[in-house]
């Protein structure tokens, strides 16, 4: 497999590297870092709110990160991992939570 020669791009060939079945769905979460939890709980109505392609977030919570300090916005839903919709979520979720003056801090996959 191919894919663009973008941070997106690098992070799906490293999967495909690793032998990850680009068949199958799978729980993808995104990230957003904030430095008040005020802002964080205030972005979780927007995030929620998003549509993207037909689809949406499934969960939205906001908690500790595990380093760092200030509070972590993830962002979750199920899908196949293909270039062109994980690009359109990242930007449209780092949009969002920049208008409520958090930053997006990447998106991660959860294998179980």
């Amino acid at each position: 497999m191919t894919f663009p020669d973008d941070e997106n791009g690098e992070i799906l060939a490293e999967m495909a590297e690793a032998g990850i079945d680009f068949e199958q769905t799978y729980q993808v979460d995104f990230f957003a870092a904030f430095e008040f939890e005020d802002r964080a709980n205030a972005a979780i109505d927007t995030v929620k709110k998003l549509t993207i392609d037909g689809l949406k977030f499934s969960e939205v919570s906001v908690g500790k990160p595990e380093e760092g300090g200030g509070f972590e916005l993830v962002a979750s839903l199920s899908i196949k991992l293909e270039h062109a919709v994980i690009t359109a979520i990242d930007e449209a979720f780092t949009e969002c939570v920049e208008s409520v003056r958090g930053y997006s801090d990447g998106w991660g996959v959860s294998f179980e």
